[in-house]
């Protein structure tokens, strides 16, 4: 592979250029720009001083894992390979500090772009800024049609409210993807609020949702579902739940708070009077 070096280079080698370690990758990884150091990931004698780490979610295995876990790896920047196949895998992985999700396939171009953005520790915080925004927005509008509705119900002396349950939360995210019998399906992009809409049914159902299946839900490409799910986890939005039969995976759910707020909204948008 381009750019390798052995496993026992010593710390001067820093001189020569940002140091890439490779953990769970595959052969297909396109080659990595030279001016990069490329060291593989080893158990018993991985690169403490590692600058970027590229993971295939595929192939990433519970000794890469646990490793990445550590305390001293909690600023390591994470460039994560994942695809619609192998996106229940990355559960394992939404706790490090992921920098970029690329599809395995990617080109050298999207790679070395990737490994910059990680040198320049931002990425997936740009997602999660924008998120940041737009919940605060979908926050603010929650309230203002929480108290219309109060108000107009008040007003109407109506004792009877439609409940926020799964059937009714099932029926509008089919009545979104209607949508795009009509339109181009990126012109309602909306991944955030399409994954809280399926975790709050979800929730409601009593059922684990998967990582995989949320990306499905997300209605747009794995790694741009990856991006948003893992901005939504570091803002405390969802939560992690292990896999009790397979720690490489985790279940995602609301947080209580997200719960609570995504139940506060539901109710508002479906006790709107006339719809």
């Amino acid at each position: 592979m381009t750019g390798s070096s052995s496993s026992g280079a010593a710390a001067s080698e820093r001189n020569f250029g940002p140091l890439v370690l490779l953990g769970g990758v595959a052969d297909r990884l396109p080659p990595i720009s030279p001016d990069c150091r490329v060291r593989h990931f080893r158990a018993d004698a991985a690169a403490p001083d590692a600058d970027v780490l590229i993971v295939d979610a595929a192939h990433a295995d519970p000794d890469l894992l646990s490793w990445l876990a550590q305390p001293e790896q909690a600023d390591l920047p994470v460039i994560v390979l994942a695809d619609a196949d192998s996106a229940d895998r990355v559960g394992g992985l939404l706790g490090a500090r992921i920098a970029a999700f690329l599809a395995p396939d990617c080109s050298s171009d999207e790679l070395d772009r990737a490994i910059r953005q990680a040198l320049r520790r931002d990425g997936v915080a740009d997602v999660s800024r924008l998120l940041a925004d737009r919940l605060e927005a979908l926050r603010r509008e929650a309230e203002r049609m929480a108290a219309i509705v109060d108000e107009l119900t008040a007003e109407a002396n109506l004792a009877v409210r439609r409940p926020v349950d799964a059937p009714r939360i099932r029926a509008h995210i089919k009545a979104r993807r209607l949508r795009e019998r009509f339109f181009d399906p990126g012109l309602f992009a909306d991944p955030a609020w399409d994954i809280l809409l399926d975790l709050a049914a979800a929730r409601l159902e009593g059922r684990e949702v998967s990582v995989s299946s949320l990306c499905i839900a997300a209605a747009v490409p794995t790694t741009t579902a990856l991006r948003w799910i893992k901005a939504m986890v570091d803002r405390g939005l969802l939560e992690r739940a292990p896999d009790p039969d397979d720690a490489r995976r985790a279940f995602i759910r609301l947080a209580p708070a997200t719960a609570r707020r995504m139940e506060e909204c539901l109710e508002a948008v479906f006790n709107v009077p006339g719809l």
